[in-house]
Protein backbone atom coordinates (compact mmCIF):
# COMPACT_ATOMS: atom_id res chain seq x y z
CA UNK A 1 0.00 0.00 0.00
CA UNK A 2 1.19 3.30 -1.25
CA UNK A 3 1.46 6.65 0.88
CA UNK A 4 -1.63 8.12 -0.59
CA UNK A 5 -3.97 4.67 -0.10
CA UNK A 6 -2.68 4.90 3.30
CA UNK A 7 -3.58 8.77 3.83
CA UNK A 8 -7.17 7.67 2.47
CA UNK A 9 -7.73 4.62 4.58
CA UNK A 10 -6.48 6.94 7.63
CA UNK A 11 -9.26 9.13 6.68
CA UNK A 12 -12.14 6.73 6.09
CA UNK A 13 -11.40 5.41 9.05
CA UNK A 14 -11.61 8.31 11.31
CA UNK A 15 -14.80 9.44 9.27
CA UNK A 16 -16.24 7.21 11.84
CA UNK A 17 -15.50 9.52 14.74
CA UNK A 18 -16.36 13.16 13.39
CA UNK A 19 -15.83 15.67 10.77
CA UNK A 20 -12.36 15.28 8.83
CA UNK A 21 -10.15 17.88 7.12
CA UNK A 22 -7.17 17.12 5.16
CA UNK A 23 -4.61 19.67 3.87
CA UNK A 24 -1.14 19.25 2.45
CA UNK A 25 2.00 20.35 4.41
CA UNK A 26 5.53 20.32 3.77
CA UNK A 27 6.79 16.52 3.42
CA UNK A 28 3.27 15.48 4.57
CA UNK A 29 -0.43 15.97 5.02
CA UNK A 30 -1.99 17.23 8.24
CA UNK A 31 -6.09 15.61 8.67
CA UNK A 32 -7.55 17.64 11.47
CA UNK A 33 -10.35 15.66 13.20
CA UNK A 34 -13.58 17.62 14.79
CA UNK A 35 -16.07 15.50 16.73
CA UNK A 36 -18.19 16.51 20.54
CA UNK A 37 -16.80 19.72 20.65
CA UNK A 38 -13.00 18.66 20.53
CA UNK A 39 -10.44 18.62 17.59
CA UNK A 40 -7.55 16.53 17.22
CA UNK A 41 -4.21 16.88 14.46
CA UNK A 42 -2.86 14.42 12.91
CA UNK A 43 0.42 15.61 10.49
CA UNK A 44 1.50 12.16 8.56
CA UNK A 45 5.01 12.81 7.48
CA UNK A 46 6.74 10.84 4.21
CA UNK A 47 10.46 10.79 4.48
CA UNK A 48 13.08 8.92 3.81
CA UNK A 49 12.93 7.23 7.38
CA UNK A 50 9.33 5.83 6.78
CA UNK A 51 6.40 7.24 7.71
CA UNK A 52 5.91 9.56 10.73
CA UNK A 53 2.74 10.56 12.81
CA UNK A 54 2.70 13.38 15.18
CA UNK A 55 -0.48 13.88 16.86
CA UNK A 56 -1.77 16.97 18.46
CA UNK A 57 -4.21 18.86 19.79
CA UNK A 58 -3.97 17.83 23.66
CA UNK A 59 -5.25 14.76 25.36
CA UNK A 60 -8.47 14.03 24.87
CA UNK A 61 -11.17 10.87 25.20
CA UNK A 62 -11.48 11.76 21.50
CA UNK A 63 -7.85 11.70 20.32
CA UNK A 64 -7.44 8.20 22.46
CA UNK A 65 -10.27 6.50 20.23
CA UNK A 66 -8.59 8.42 16.98
CA UNK A 67 -4.92 7.23 18.35
CA UNK A 68 -6.80 3.34 18.57
CA UNK A 69 -8.37 3.56 15.36
CA UNK A 70 -4.83 4.46 13.03
CA UNK A 71 -3.08 2.16 14.84
CA UNK A 72 -4.53 -0.64 13.93
CA UNK A 73 -3.57 0.22 10.05
CA UNK A 74 -0.48 -1.18 9.03
CA UNK A 75 0.97 0.58 6.40
CA UNK A 76 2.02 -2.40 4.28
CA UNK A 77 -0.56 -4.74 5.24
CA UNK A 78 -3.60 -2.64 4.62
CA UNK A 79 -6.17 -3.66 7.02
CA UNK A 80 -10.46 -2.44 7.47
CA UNK A 81 -12.22 -1.64 9.91
CA UNK A 82 -15.31 -4.06 10.19
CA UNK A 83 -18.05 -2.08 12.32
CA UNK A 84 -19.63 -4.25 15.16
CA UNK A 85 -23.19 -3.15 16.40
CA UNK A 86 -24.61 -4.71 20.03
CA UNK A 87 -27.35 -3.69 22.19
CA UNK A 88 -25.24 -0.99 23.56
CA UNK A 89 -24.84 2.76 22.86
CA UNK A 90 -20.86 2.09 22.78
CA UNK A 91 -19.33 1.04 19.38
CA UNK A 92 -16.58 -1.81 19.03
CA UNK A 93 -14.35 -2.69 16.51
CA UNK A 94 -12.56 -5.39 15.05
CA UNK A 95 -9.36 -5.53 12.55
CA UNK A 96 -9.27 -7.77 9.70
CA UNK A 97 -6.38 -8.30 6.68
CA UNK A 98 -7.38 -6.43 3.64
CA UNK A 99 -6.19 -10.12 1.46
CA UNK A 100 -7.22 -11.35 -1.94
CA UNK A 101 -9.71 -13.08 -0.31
CA UNK A 102 -11.30 -11.03 1.49
CA UNK A 103 -11.58 -7.90 -0.73
CA UNK A 104 -9.52 -8.12 -3.88
CA UNK A 105 -9.86 -9.98 -6.80
CA UNK A 106 -6.88 -10.77 -8.68
CA UNK A 107 -7.88 -12.36 -11.97
CA UNK A 108 -6.95 -10.64 -14.85
CA UNK A 109 -9.91 -9.51 -17.14
CA UNK A 110 -10.23 -11.02 -20.32
CA UNK A 111 -12.55 -10.88 -23.32
CA UNK A 112 -15.42 -13.02 -22.57
CA UNK A 113 -16.96 -13.26 -25.96
CA UNK A 114 -13.23 -14.46 -27.83
CA UNK A 115 -14.82 -17.86 -28.22
CA UNK A 116 -18.71 -17.05 -29.46
CA UNK A 117 -19.48 -18.02 -32.68
CA UNK A 118 -19.95 -14.63 -35.00
CA UNK A 119 -18.27 -12.94 -32.53
CA UNK A 120 -17.54 -9.77 -34.61
CA UNK A 121 -15.04 -8.31 -32.61
CA UNK A 122 -16.82 -5.42 -30.98
CA UNK A 123 -18.78 -5.07 -28.18
CA UNK A 124 -20.37 -3.30 -24.90
CA UNK A 125 -19.67 -3.32 -21.55
CA UNK A 126 -21.45 -1.26 -18.67
CA UNK A 127 -21.24 -1.52 -15.07
CA UNK A 128 -22.18 0.61 -12.05
CA UNK A 129 -21.14 2.60 -8.74
CA UNK A 130 -22.17 3.64 -5.69
CA UNK A 131 -25.45 2.17 -5.04
CA UNK A 132 -24.40 0.38 -2.05
CA UNK A 133 -23.40 4.02 -0.79
CA UNK A 134 -25.45 6.23 1.49
CA UNK A 135 -23.37 9.55 -0.14
CA UNK A 136 -23.59 10.53 -3.42
CA UNK A 137 -24.90 9.04 -6.67
CA UNK A 138 -25.56 6.01 -8.35
CA UNK A 139 -22.94 6.51 -11.55
CA UNK A 140 -23.65 3.90 -14.26
CA UNK A 141 -21.08 3.37 -17.03
CA UNK A 142 -20.96 1.95 -20.66
CA UNK A 143 -18.11 1.00 -22.77
CA UNK A 144 -17.49 -0.05 -26.28
CA UNK A 145 -13.71 -1.74 -27.55
CA UNK A 146 -12.77 -4.11 -30.23
CA UNK A 147 -9.96 -6.77 -29.68
CA UNK A 148 -7.28 -4.66 -29.86
CA UNK A 149 -8.22 -1.77 -27.57
CA UNK A 150 -9.34 -5.05 -25.15
CA UNK A 151 -6.09 -6.11 -25.18
CA UNK A 152 -3.90 -2.63 -24.81
CA UNK A 153 -6.11 -1.91 -22.02
CA UNK A 154 -5.78 -5.83 -20.16
CA UNK A 155 -1.72 -5.11 -20.39
CA UNK A 156 -2.51 -1.43 -19.10
CA UNK A 157 -3.46 -3.29 -16.03
CA UNK A 158 -7.25 -2.24 -16.49
CA UNK A 159 -9.81 -4.50 -13.55
CA UNK A 160 -12.45 -4.47 -11.85
CA UNK A 161 -12.58 -1.27 -9.70
CA UNK A 162 -12.86 -2.85 -6.50
CA UNK A 163 -9.51 -4.71 -7.21
CA UNK A 164 -7.37 -1.37 -7.13
CA UNK A 165 -6.94 1.58 -5.28
CA UNK A 166 -9.12 4.90 -5.73
CA UNK A 167 -5.54 6.33 -7.11
CA UNK A 168 -5.75 3.57 -9.95
CA UNK A 169 -9.07 3.69 -10.86
CA UNK A 170 -8.54 7.90 -11.29
CA UNK A 171 -5.21 7.18 -13.65
CA UNK A 172 -6.85 4.43 -15.65
CA UNK A 173 -10.03 6.15 -16.09
CA UNK A 174 -7.87 8.24 -18.94
CA UNK A 175 -6.52 5.24 -20.65
CA UNK A 176 -9.77 3.89 -21.27
CA UNK A 177 -11.31 6.87 -22.23
CA UNK A 178 -8.38 7.17 -24.70
CA UNK A 179 -8.41 4.01 -26.12
CA UNK A 180 -12.67 2.92 -26.00
CA UNK A 181 -13.82 2.95 -29.89
CA UNK A 182 -16.62 4.98 -27.53
CA UNK A 183 -18.10 5.28 -23.63
CA UNK A 184 -20.91 7.06 -21.64
CA UNK A 185 -21.03 7.88 -17.97
CA UNK A 186 -23.90 8.55 -16.48
CA UNK A 187 -24.37 10.53 -13.17
CA UNK A 188 -27.35 10.62 -11.09
CA UNK A 189 -26.97 12.72 -7.97
CA UNK A 190 -29.04 12.16 -5.10
CA UNK A 191 -31.83 14.88 -5.64
CA UNK A 192 -32.32 12.97 -9.45
CA UNK A 193 -31.68 9.25 -7.72
CA UNK A 194 -34.19 9.87 -5.06
CA UNK A 195 -37.29 11.02 -7.49
CA UNK A 196 -36.46 7.95 -9.24
CA UNK A 197 -36.43 5.76 -6.99
CA UNK A 198 -39.46 6.91 -5.56
CA UNK A 199 -41.36 6.90 -9.19
CA UNK A 200 -40.23 3.22 -9.32
CA UNK A 201 -41.71 2.31 -6.21
CA UNK A 202 -44.78 3.47 -7.06
CA UNK A 203 -44.45 1.77 -9.99
CA UNK A 204 -43.79 -1.96 -7.68
CA UNK A 205 -40.49 -1.86 -9.20
CA UNK A 206 -37.29 -1.70 -6.35
CA UNK A 207 -33.57 -0.61 -7.05
CA UNK A 208 -33.37 -3.48 -9.22
CA UNK A 209 -35.53 -1.82 -11.64
CA UNK A 210 -33.39 1.29 -11.28
CA UNK A 211 -30.62 -0.17 -12.09
CA UNK A 212 -32.08 -1.61 -15.22
CA UNK A 213 -33.24 1.64 -16.16
CA UNK A 214 -29.01 3.07 -15.93
CA UNK A 215 -27.49 0.18 -17.86
CA UNK A 216 -30.19 0.38 -20.40
CA UNK A 217 -29.83 4.35 -21.22
CA UNK A 218 -26.15 3.90 -20.74
CA UNK A 219 -25.43 1.19 -23.42
CA UNK A 220 -27.87 3.15 -25.57
CA UNK A 221 -25.94 6.05 -25.42
CA UNK A 222 -22.84 4.20 -26.20
CA UNK A 223 -23.88 2.70 -28.92
CA UNK A 224 -25.57 5.34 -30.21
CA UNK A 225 -21.58 6.93 -30.49
CA UNK A 226 -20.68 3.70 -32.90
CA UNK A 227 -23.46 1.64 -33.79
CA UNK A 228 -21.60 -0.79 -35.88
CA UNK A 229 -21.44 -2.60 -31.78
CA UNK A 230 -23.65 -5.80 -31.97
CA UNK A 231 -22.79 -7.50 -28.77
CA UNK A 232 -23.12 -6.62 -25.35
CA UNK A 233 -22.13 -7.91 -21.83
CA UNK A 234 -23.91 -6.86 -18.96
CA UNK A 235 -23.53 -8.04 -15.09
CA UNK A 236 -26.43 -10.29 -14.41
CA UNK A 237 -27.49 -8.25 -10.85
CA UNK A 238 -30.89 -9.28 -11.29
CA UNK A 239 -32.54 -12.11 -13.35
CA UNK A 240 -35.17 -10.83 -15.75
CA UNK A 241 -34.88 -9.75 -19.49
CA UNK A 242 -35.69 -6.00 -18.61
CA UNK A 243 -31.84 -5.13 -19.50
CA UNK A 244 -32.18 -7.20 -22.84
CA UNK A 245 -35.55 -6.14 -23.60
CA UNK A 246 -35.01 -2.12 -23.41
CA UNK A 247 -31.57 -3.25 -25.40
CA UNK A 248 -33.37 -5.00 -28.14
CA UNK A 249 -35.89 -1.76 -28.24
CA UNK A 250 -32.47 0.91 -29.85
CA UNK A 251 -30.85 -2.21 -31.47
CA UNK A 252 -32.87 -5.06 -32.16
CA UNK A 253 -30.41 -6.72 -33.42
CA UNK A 254 -27.55 -6.39 -30.58
CA UNK A 255 -26.55 -10.27 -28.95
CA UNK A 256 -26.73 -9.54 -25.12
CA UNK A 257 -24.74 -11.95 -22.63
CA UNK A 258 -26.27 -11.65 -18.81
CA UNK A 259 -23.88 -13.66 -16.54
CA UNK A 260 -22.96 -13.20 -12.62
CA UNK A 261 -18.98 -12.16 -12.50
CA UNK A 262 -19.26 -9.87 -15.72
CA UNK A 263 -16.14 -7.72 -14.80
CA UNK A 264 -14.05 -11.20 -15.77
CA UNK A 265 -15.06 -9.07 -19.08
CA UNK A 266 -12.44 -6.26 -19.95
CA UNK A 267 -15.10 -3.90 -21.18
CA UNK A 268 -17.16 -4.35 -18.07
CA UNK A 269 -14.24 -3.59 -16.00
CA UNK A 270 -13.51 -0.91 -18.33
CA UNK A 271 -17.02 0.17 -17.26
CA UNK A 272 -16.50 -0.14 -13.79
CA UNK A 273 -13.40 2.19 -13.74
CA UNK A 274 -15.28 5.26 -15.43
CA UNK A 275 -18.06 4.46 -13.09
CA UNK A 276 -15.75 4.47 -9.96
CA UNK A 277 -13.73 7.71 -11.30
CA UNK A 278 -16.78 9.12 -11.78
CA UNK A 279 -18.35 8.80 -8.30
CA UNK A 280 -15.39 9.65 -6.54
CA UNK A 281 -15.45 12.79 -8.44
CA UNK A 282 -18.58 13.48 -7.55
CA UNK A 283 -18.96 12.56 -3.81
CA UNK A 284 -15.38 14.79 -3.42
CA UNK A 285 -17.54 17.89 -4.78
CA UNK A 286 -20.16 17.10 -2.61
CA UNK A 287 -18.06 17.29 0.30
CA UNK A 288 -16.60 20.59 -0.34
CA UNK A 289 -20.31 21.90 -1.11
CA UNK A 290 -21.61 20.20 2.02
CA UNK A 291 -19.00 21.75 4.11
CA UNK A 292 -18.67 18.48 6.70
CA UNK A 293 -15.24 17.07 5.35
CA UNK A 294 -14.55 14.26 3.46
CA UNK A 295 -17.57 11.93 3.04
CA UNK A 296 -17.25 8.30 4.28
CA UNK A 297 -18.12 5.57 1.57
CA UNK A 298 -20.43 2.33 1.87
CA UNK A 299 -23.25 2.90 4.25
CA UNK A 300 -21.96 2.18 7.64
CA UNK A 301 -22.25 4.39 11.03
CA UNK A 302 -19.81 6.54 9.85
CA UNK A 303 -21.97 7.42 7.08
CA UNK A 304 -24.59 7.91 9.43
CA UNK A 305 -22.49 10.59 12.09
CA UNK A 306 -21.71 12.48 8.75
CA UNK A 307 -25.09 13.06 7.65
CA UNK A 308 -25.85 13.44 11.36
CA UNK A 309 -24.13 16.69 11.36
CA UNK A 310 -24.92 17.55 7.79
CA UNK A 311 -28.90 18.24 9.23
CA UNK A 312 -26.96 19.79 11.83
CA UNK A 313 -25.66 22.77 9.67
CA UNK A 314 -28.32 22.68 7.04
CA UNK A 315 -31.22 21.22 8.05
CA UNK A 316 -33.06 18.05 7.73
CA UNK A 317 -34.33 18.81 3.91
CA UNK A 318 -30.74 18.63 2.29
CA UNK A 319 -30.68 15.40 2.91
CA UNK A 320 -32.22 14.57 0.01
CA UNK A 321 -29.60 16.44 -1.90
CA UNK A 322 -26.66 14.29 -0.43
CA UNK A 323 -27.54 10.71 0.35
CA UNK A 324 -30.12 8.03 -1.16
CA UNK A 325 -32.87 8.60 1.28
CA UNK A 326 -34.14 4.73 1.25
CA UNK A 327 -31.27 3.78 3.16
CA UNK A 328 -31.83 2.53 6.69
CA UNK A 329 -29.54 5.44 7.78
CA UNK A 330 -32.29 7.74 7.34
CA UNK A 331 -34.06 6.03 9.96
CA UNK A 332 -30.99 6.16 12.17
CA UNK A 333 -31.15 10.14 12.01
Amino acid sequence: MGFEEYIDLIEDTLCSLGNVQTKAINYGVQIVLTGAGKKVTLNIYNGKKGINLVWGGGDSDLQEEARSLVDKIRLFGKTELEQKSGNSEKQSYSVKKNTVGLRFSSSQPRILLAQEPEFSGVWMGSDESGKGDYFGPLVVASVCLDTAAGEMLIKAGVRDCKAMSDERVTALAKTIEATALAFSVLVMKPHAYNMRYEQVQRTGGSLNALLALGHIAALKQTWSKYPACKWAVVDQFVRNEAIPDGIHAFAPNMKVMQRTGAEEDIAVAAASVLARAAFLQTIQQMGFEAGIGRIPKGGGEAATNAARRLVQQKGTEALGQYVKLHFANTQKL
